[in-house]
């Protein structure tokens, strides 16, 4: 990850993606908040797998301390 990385974009794509039960909905939170981290591919694809997803989740839990 970078020292550019938006917070407040990952923080709100993150919890977009914790407050709806819709898949495709926290697939494209998700997907647009990994690839500002770079923790995910950039390409187009937000059909992520479950390791992506956890990946994300992970990656954004350590950038914004487990708000």
């Amino acid at each position: 990850m970078t020292e550019d990385i938006n917070k407040s974009y990952v923080q709100r794509y993150v919890a977009k993606a914790r407050s709806t039960d819709d898949e495709n909905l926290q697939n494209n939170a998700l997907y647009r908040a990994g690839t500002q981290m770079e923790v995910i591919p950039c390409d187009g694809n937000d059909k992520l797998t479950p390791e992506q997803r956890q990946t994300v989740l992970d990656a954004a839990d350590k950038l914004l301390g487990g708000q």
